[in-house]
């Protein structure tokens, strides 16, 4: 409500002059009497207007809107204060530019009522379902009426020309699409109770998709080489295959469904390949198309470079590179893209040209560093030292930087950089080494492994938004090392073909019995992916915040760590979560759960639950198969 700042004379202002002289001569003491009948009257004026206003989410005071959003019925499905999960990193990292260092939290309490109020006036509608899907959960979604996909006889007066009695074989994205999220194909009713496999197709059912994974944007990366060749790559710069994912994007209208360009999920290699073909009567594409382009500048999801100049949509092709070893390569100039494995496959005529890509990866949460903005996670005192390139010039930096108290190197690009010199610390100097917030920067180590040693005590080594491949060796006597927003490839190697380097991605030396050292190390790693961390027991501390530790499997942090004689550091502290295995799934990211089972969504079960809840306003779930 808006405040009008009123004169608080304006009824001693209406009285007769005669009695304002009167009043002057004696003290103004009914100026002052009528002043203060005023400021009551605006108070109490003040008041019948906020009771208007207090009516409506938009305008209402704070400690009204959990009074509007029990009269809606909202159910608060998420922690409406993360405050205190990020008071730990912001008394450990006080160096880091922050100040709040709370990760992106749910929605607030005023937007979720807005948001119920909203979801009442559009209720059982299918496009309102997608929506409350994905608010709910945090995650794409889709909707499919199923009883759209029953094949019946239809009325004249009411054809169903997208429901065709006969699926078209010839068209290979027809098959590869039935049973799935977009499947257009006519089913025969199914009378089966629904469940996570059967019973879809009837009259009353509903089924809910959503995607668990979220899509990242790498730019112009650098393709890994595969196999001793230069035309055979990977997307990714570890030389694994990957998935790519679409970029995702929202619908352009409230009345709309989704559709497969719309959500975060891997791209299916069929509708890649039709995508490429172009609508009927342009057989021909134009530069652009829904998923090729690039995406710095379009809502593409995948864009090839040549001599950093983007290729048109007709110099590419889509191709199955599943037994590409035995392979020749190709003559002209058009690229093959595998998007289902990630690969590529370079044709003689563009053997010259060096190739960049970019494209969008899949990830649970932005964690592991990436382009996702980790502005409050950077280092900014001292000034940092700017290193782009690739190749040895981040090396060169570290061996070249100038003795100080504390140094801060950070990479500008999203290239790959040799690192083949082991890093020594001076006592009590501080080295960080960052990527600037927005890129993501590819560290190769010479033969797996570097060293990090000391020439004193004192010393600390930060490592921030960083995909290293190799592993770490504390050989000197550190006191600190951290990992903010990194990857530390879990085996060390995943690359095609080859059998790399293994091992922890950190060791921690000991020292000998008579003269241990690293007996102070704090190892402090925060929203991070890494491998085994193998530590003496004497270690000071171990803190995991939001870790990823593939190779260990459990959650239990103790269990997750090797450590010598098989005891634990003298401190565990934080929470590690063991999530999936690394390399990334290769099938689609989407899984059938009944939703009357418990489900492990952010939301849970009580919170699907409430999703449909929501949508019909009474106090029974109806059956419907949600795929997650």
């Amino acid at each position: 409500m808006t405040t009008i700042t009123r004169d608080p004379n304006r009824l001693f202002e209406l009285l007769p002059s005669l009695y304002r002289v009167v009043d002057t001569e004696h003290g103004d003491e009914l100026r002052a009497l009528l002043a203060l009948i005023t400021r009551q009257a605006d108070d109490i004026h003040e008041g019948t207007q906020q009771l208007w206003d207090d009516f409506f989410i938009e305008t209402c005071q704070r400690w009204v809107v959990p009074y509007i959003g029990d009269l809606v019925g909202n159910i608060p499905l998420h922690d409406l204060d993360p405050r205190l999960s990020s008071a730990t990193a912001e008394s450990l990292f006080k160096d880091l530019a922050g100040p709040d260092l709370r990760p992106p939290g749910a929605i607030r309490l005023r937007a979720d009522v807005a948001k119920t109020i909203y979801y009442r006036r559009r209720k059982a509608t299918p496009p309102m379902l997608e929506e409350l899907a994905r608010d709910v959960t945090g995650w794409h979604s889709h909707v499919v009426e199923f009883f759209t996909l029953l094949r019946w006889n239809q009325h004249l007066e009411h054809l169903r020309f997208e429901s065709p009695a006969c699926p078209d074989l010839r068209q290979i994205d027809t098959g590869d699409r039935v049973g799935g999220p977009w499947d257009s194909s006519p089913h025969t009713v199914d009378v089966r109770k629904i469940n996570q496999w059967d019973g879809w197709y009837n009259i009353p059912n509903i089924g809910f998709f959503l995607w668990r994974l979220h899509a990242f944007r790498l730019r112009q990366t650098k393709p890994r080489a595969i196999g001793g060749t230069t035309w055979r790559l990977t997307f990714s710069p570890l030389g694994q295959d990957i998935p790519l994912f679409s970029a995702g994007r929202r619908e352009p209208g409230e009345s709309l469904m989704a559709t497969e360009l719309t959500v975060e999920a891997p791209i299916r290699s069929a509708a890649f390949f039709d995508d490429l073909r172009g609508v009927p009567g342009q057989p021909t594409p134009g530069p652009v198309t829904g998923y090729y382009g690039d995406p710095t500048v379009t809502d593409a999801s995948l864009g090839v470079f040549a001599d950093g100049v983007a290729l048109p949509a007709g110099e590419v092709t889509c191709m199955n590179l599943d037994k590409w070893s035995v392979f020749a390569q190709q003559n002209g100039t058009v690229v093959g893209i595998d998007p289902s494995r990630g690969r590529l496959l370079i044709p003689k005529g563009r053997a010259n040209q060096a190739i960049t890509v970019s494209y969008y990866y899949g990830l649970s949460a932005p964690m592991g560093g990436g382009e996702y903005d980790r502005a409050k996670w950077l280092v900014s005192s001292p000034p940092p030292i700017p290193v782009g390139g690739g190749g040895t010039a981040l090396d060169d930096a570290i061996k070249n930087r100038v003795s100080a108290p504390a140094t801060v190197i950070q990479i500008t690009d999203d290239l790959t950089y040799d690192i083949v010199t082991d890093i020594t610390l001076a006592a009590a100097e501080s080295l960080t080494i960052q990527a600037d917030n927005g890129v993501r920067p590819h560290l190769r180590l010479a033969n797996g492994e570097i060293a990090i040693d000391t020439a004193g005590p004192g010393a600390s080594l930060t490592l921030g938004g960083l995909l290293v491949e190799g592993g770490l060796r504390v050989k000197g006597d550190l006191d600190t090392f951290r990992l903010l927003h990194s990857t530390l490839v879990p085996g060390r190697s995943d690359e095609l073909e080859i059998v790399g380097p293994s091992g922890p991605s950190l060791i921690v030396d000991p020292g000998p019995a008579n003269a241990l050292i690293n007996t102070r190390l704090e190892v402090q790693v925060a929203f991070s992916i890494t491998g085994a961390l193998r530590m003496p027991s004497h270690s000071t501390k171990l803190w995991l915040d939001s870790e990823w530790n593939p190779e260990g499997r459990r959650t239990d942090c103790g269990r997750s760590l090797r450590c010598r004689r098989r005891r634990r550091p003298a401190s565990v502290r934080g929470t590690m979560h063991a999530v999936w295995e690394f390399p990334f799934p290769e099938a689609g990211s989407w899984q059938r759960v009944d939703l009357h089972r418990p489900s492990r969504g952010r939301a849970g079960a009580a919170g699907l639950r409430a999703l449909l809840v929501r949508a019909s306003g009474v106090g029974h779930t109806p059956a419907v198969s949600l795929s997650a």
